[in-house]
């Protein structure tokens, strides 16, 4: 009987063992699968980022193209206005 039971006990050692292993290889799997998205969420991220900071520049550059227009104008009325004001 005790022949028995001592098997009986290292066969619950096993399945116990087994179990702990498995539910590692769970934990495990799902660690990755987060990992991945994680991952995923960090490309789409940079590069929704890189596309407002493309966005941002050409905004940059538009406005300062209006601004040096704006200002080239500014320049010819004050001329206009210098010469008119000298006769």
């Amino acid at each position: 009987m005790e022949k028995v039971m001592g098997m009986f006990s290292e066969e619950l050692r096993e399945m116990d063992r087994n179990t702990v292993q498995y539910m590692i290889d769970e934990m495990q799997a799902t660690i990755d699968a987060q990992s991945a998205a994680l991952e995923e969420e960090k490309k789409r991220r940079e590069e929704e980022k890189k596309k407002y900071e493309e966005e941002m520049q050409e905004l940059i550059a538009a406005q300062t193209a209006a601004l040096d227009k704006a200002m080239k104008r500014i320049e010819e009325l004050e001329r206009k206005n210098g010469s008119e004001s000298a006769k």
